[in-house]
């Protein structure tokens, strides 16, 4: 018997433990989370900190990611990279940029450019919360005063029709509105089972091809794709050991779907102008980069400044599309509230006249 209370009491002790270690699993490194974190590692390193001393000193400014910090940090005293401990936190194509500035480039500089661009990240999806917030309001109410319009308001302009047999406006609107709704659904299903059949570099050029977003899209994948080579090219590598390196990486990550791509160029003795025309993400200013005869160093100092041209451009570019969101929005109210006016006003129209 008492065995068996010994027993118990250290079942609930170490049930007691398991609830109060924190689990890495619980803590989510969000996208602003990651820029905060990154540009304050980019801060401690340019201070002078060491890597492992700035990861020690974050968990006490961010007590919230202890958890997770404390498992990358048993990870990198094992002899692992800091890309590495992040890995199972972060999504595949930040992982290897990561992993690329640790190995190839400056990942001080790494993580201000990515700490900038989730941070923007973050003010933009905030942005775009305040901007939705009061047009979703006036959608509620429209769609409240829909409701009674069609519980109270229609049923009664319908027995004051003076040709009951003919079709009302409601009816009309109504019998318009599934054939929309319905033509829409067929397309959507269509679209999305094209979409699933397409492959990762055919995704991509489909979304630069998007009117109104496609332009944010190319520049992103110009960012992301310039950045990463110019660090490459600034130690040193050549093109054939670009291929190499970024070869060996996931096949969904962005890296290796541009390392494919230069392999077929290379299979092929295509030019360069020709895989552009068929990559829109790939950015035209590359071509004239390449052709000037510049050394390796040269050009990946090159390529970080259009990099950075480019970051500045895609934050632009997704300012420019949020300034349109409440007036697009607004424009549908408006139709909105006009057809529900006609839908009202024409049956009054049409009794009258029969009266008359």
């Amino acid at each position: 018997m008492r065995g068996r209370n010994t027993l118990s009491r250290r079942w609930r002790w170490s049930r007691l433990r398991r609830r109060r270690q924190p689990d890495t699993k619980t803590v989510k490194l969000t996208s602003l989370k990651q820029g905060q974190w990154f540009l304050l590692i980019y801060d401690l390193l340019t201070v002078g900190f060491s890597l492992q001393h700035a990861l020690h000193f974050t968990k006490t400014v961010m007590p919230a990611l202890q958890p997770l910090l404390n498992d990358v940090e048993r990870q990198m005293a094992a002899g692992k990279m800091l890309a590495t401990g992040l890995k199972k936190y972060v999504s595949q194509d930040l992982y290897y940029q990561l992993r690329l500035a640790e190995q190839h480039g400056d990942l001080a500089q790494t993580l201000k450019e990515l700490g900038t661009l989730r941070m923007t990240a973050a003010r933009q999806r905030q942005k775009l919360r305040g901007l939705l917030q009061y047009p979703l309001i006036l959608l509620g109410m429209l769609a409240v005063v829909i409701c009674g319009l069609v519980i109270f308001i229609y049923p009664e302009l319908d027995t004051w029709q003076a040709q009951p047999r003919e079709k009302s406006w409601q009816e009309i609107i109504l019998n318009l509105s599934v054939y929309v709704l319905t033509s829409l659904l067929i397309i959507g299903g269509l679209q999305w089972r094209r979409w699933r059949r397409l492959s990762l570099c055919q995704r991509m050029v489909w979304r630069c091809r998007l009117p109104f977003v496609g332009r944010s899209f190319r520049l992103y994948y110009s960012y992301y794709l310039t950045t990463n080579l110019a660090g490459m090219l600034r130690h040193g590598l050549s093109l054939k050991e670009i291929i190499q390196v970024t070869g060996q990486y996931g096949q969904s990550s962005l890296l290796y779907q541009f390392s494919a791509i230069i392999r077929e160029l290379v299979a092929e003795g295509k030019g360069v102008d020709q895989v552009i025309i068929n990559y829109p993400f790939i950015p035209n200013e590359l071509v004239v980069f390449i052709n000037k005869g510049a050394t390796l160093e040269e050009l990946g100092d090159e390529l970080a400044v259009f990099a950075q041209l480019q970051f500045k451009r895609l934050v632009q570019s997704i300012e420019r599309l949020l300034v349109w969101v409440q007036p697009v929005i607004f424009i549908l109210i408006a139709v909105t509230i006009v057809a529900l006016y006609l839908s009202i006003l024409l049956p009054i129209y049409h009794s009258l006249q029969g009266v008359v």
